[in-house]
């Protein structure tokens, strides 16, 4: 009964499952990192917004012209 327990034990708390999700996750973190430092440094920021209000007022100035 005690080897059981023993075995048990040291396959659930000394098996490399956790491993894998461990390293994507740093991984995932570091990727997300690189991206914020690019997003912040870069001017994506006001470059993005420009975009989004060009296409949000075309796409107001297309709806005006069709219902009017």
């Amino acid at each position: 009964m005690l080897f059981q327990i023993y075995d048990y034990y040291r396959t659930v708390y000394g098996s490399e499952k956790g491993q894998d999700l461990i390293e994507y996750a740093l991984l995932l973190a570091l990727i997300v990192a690189v991206g914020v430092l690019i997003y912040q440094t870069s001017g994506l920021k006001a470059s993005l917004t420009t975009i989004f209000s060009n296409a949000g007022s075309l796409a107001s100035d297309a709806a005006s012209v069709s219902n009017g």
